[in-house]
């Protein structure tokens, strides 16, 4: 039982190293996990390392499956307000576990006025075990994620990008229940590369170019993909459903 529960913290360990790096001076989401005899504590914490007051809201989600095929959720969410340079425990969570269990947590941090996911971070443990099949249960704690997006670019152009992309997505009635990050990567030159990324798979790329005529075909380009990407999603998920 000992060795079971070093290879999970190893394994939670491994996964907060791999998730992607937040910047400086930015709202930072962190899941920090606890095991302890028989459960595993999370708590959803986020650091202001702005210089700017803020008013946010979060939400902490863990999705738990059985080893008989049965799945639990629980969520806590609200707002709250930070100061600048302060770090804060948002909610706890504590969940049973057993060997066989998998597990999946999210936090995701809103901004209270623009409604725009500013931070985010996930942990998982088994995670294969929730691709043999889907539930309702599932569903709907997936559901209250639909329509975020999250900013990670880091230039004028890429920004430019974000804020053309968030002004017509989010005036779309058919949204991914996954949240959408638009991430920047450094390219040769004055290039780089955006990224449209759903559950951490790149769905389009493109070299940036400021010019607007340029965003805005590489804006139609995304939305068409992220359609595509969905339509086989839920096909796939379709074919699981019992």
């Amino acid at each position: 039982m000992k060795k079971f529960y070093s290879l999970i913290l190893c394994s939670f360990i491994f996964l907060s190293v791999s998730i992607s790096g937040q910047e400086d001076k930015k709202i930072n989401a962190k899941i920090e996990s606890k095991i302890m005899e028989g459960q595993i504590n999370l708590k959803g914490v986020v650091t202001n390392s702005t210089t700017i007051y803020k008013e946010l809201n979060y939400l902490l989600v863990s999705i738990k499956k059985g080893s008989g095929g049965n799945l639990s959720n629980n969520q806590q969410s609200g707002k709250f307000s930070i100061n600048p340079n302060e770090t804060k425990v948002l909610s706890e969570i504590n969940v049973n576990l057993e060997k066989k269990d998998a597990l999946k947590v999210f936090l995701y941090i809103k901004d209270e006025e623009t409604q725009k996911l500013v931070a985010k971070d996930s942990l998982e443990l088994n995670n294969d075990s929730f691709k043999k099949k889907v539930s309702k249960v599932e569903e709907d704690v997936v559901f209250e994620l639909k329509g975020l997006t999250i900013d990670e670019t880091k230039s004028k152009v890429g920004k430019d990008f974000y804020d053309f992309f968030y002004l017509q997505y989010s005036q779309l009635p058919d949204k991914s229940n996954s949240a959408i990050t638009i991430s920047e990567l450094p390219g040769r030159g004055t290039n780089g590369q955006i990224n449209i990324e759903i559950d951490d798979k790149v769905v389009y790329s493109f070299m940036t170019n400021p010019s607007e005529d340029y965003l805005k075909e590489q804006l139609t380009n995304s939305l068409k993909y992220i359609k595509e990407f969905n339509a086989k999603k839920n096909l796939i998920k379709n074919e699981f459903i019992y």
